[in-house]
Order: C-alpha cells, then structure tokens, then sequence
C-alpha cells in the first residue's frame, strides 16, 4: 500500500463520505493522508492523480486547473477509461489508462 512505503495522500472521491474514508484506512496513518472536498484541491503539488471511480464529475474536471495545480511530471492514471486520454496529453500529461494499449482499447 501506498501509505506504508511512506507516501502523502490526498484523497477525494464524489460519493463516499469522509468518516467512511477515515475508517477504511488503517488509524496509525493518521498524517499521511488527507480527504480533500474536491478533485482540484486534491491535485495541489500532486505527483500522480488516480482515477478508480467512474463517477461522472471526472470527465468534467477542468484538468487545465488540475495540470497547474500539480508537480511535474503531472501524472495520470485513468483505471475506467473514463477520461479524454488525447485532451489530457495535450494538456501536458503523463497518461496511463488500464486495459489500454498504445491508446487503443
């Protein structure tokens, strides 16, 4: 798991609240992860952005204020192929979708 090798977490998801987040997570990584109200304040000085939901808000993410917002490389890893891969590479980012090969489903 991420939070055991150490890494920061800033995690947002449209339809779980935040107490269901916080019991999930193991209580002795309290610090190493926050629950943030929304996608873009999740973003900032994010390595690496992962999509493992499919709700609809994230195709309509303004992912110019996403890519401003994160450290370079920015990164994105798209688990449902619900986002436009060609509009976020154009944007500037590394993409990276599951069940996707050279960009062909």
């Amino acid at each position: 798991m991420l939070l055991d090798q150490g890494a920061q977490l800033a995690i947002y998801d449209p339809m779980v609240p935040e107490s269901q987040v916080q019991e999930k997570l193991d209580a002795e990584k309290d610090g190493s992860y926050v629950v943030c109200a929304d996608a873009v304040t999740a973003a900032v000085d994010a390595q690496a952005i992962v999509v493992l939901t499919p709700w609809p808000e994230f195709r309509s993410t303004n992912w110019h204020i996403v890519f401003d917002m994160m450290g370079r490389p920015a990164r994105v890893f798209d688990g449902h192929n619900v986002l436009d891969r060609q509009m976020l590479e154009h944007i500037g980012f590394v993409v990276t979708t599951v069940g996707v090969r050279n960009g062909v489903v």
